[in-house]
């Protein structure tokens, strides 16, 4: 059961890669329009509350990885995207947590800007890699929807990561002083 523990967190962001998926499936008429759409991302916000709540466990860097490329796999079919933008988020993330304040309202506001930077750079590599042609006022369009998703799921998710993120570090060894 120990060994489970350890993992908990690797399986919360699992799940919410496939919420991601689920949601943005399911409400595709409402968040989805021709000219721009709101992107539906538990795992920005999880990745990001993990890097700034838990900013010393290099193992975090990890668990970006492989869920960066769990969700390549899940939504492209190639790697790259999500197997590169994950784990960078998390490196800055962590490298600047030691000097931002930690509180809920800055914590809402660095998820904002994580969002716009995971936004941007998918939204570059639709450009590079040709798979798709946004034009940058779609966007630009969608980066007030895709806020106000953002900020849905960090209101709605924050104490669940919090108190998670204590209780159950990834891949530390709860029993140090026995």
């Amino acid at each position: 059961m120990t060994t489970v523990k350890r993992w908990y967190i690797g399986i919360a962001l699992f799940l919410t890669m496939i919420l991601d998926g689920s949601l943005a499936w399911a409400f595709q008429k409402i968040i989805f329009h021709p000219d721009f759409g709101a992107a539906c991302w538990f795992s920005v916000v999880g990745i990001t509350l993990i890097a700034l709540r838990n900013d010393l466990n290099i193992n975090n860097m990890w668990l970006a990885l492989g869920i960066g490329i769990l969700a390549d796999m899940f939504y492209f079919g190639y790697l790259g995207v999500y197997t590169v933008a994950f784990p960078l988020l998390c490196f800055i993330l962590q490298k600047l947590a030691r000097f931002l304040p930690e509180t809920f309202w800055f914590r809402l506001i660095i998820c904002l800007v994580s969002y716009l930077f995971v936004s941007f750079y998918v939204f570059m590599m639709y450009i590079i890699v040709g798979t798709q042609q946004p034009t940058l006022s779609s966007f630009l369009l969608s980066i007030v929807p895709s806020w106000i998703v953002c900020m849905l799921i960090y209101f709605l998710s924050y104490t669940f990561w919090i108190n998670l993120i204590d209780k159950y570090p990834f891949l530390e060894n709860q029993r140090n002083y026995f």
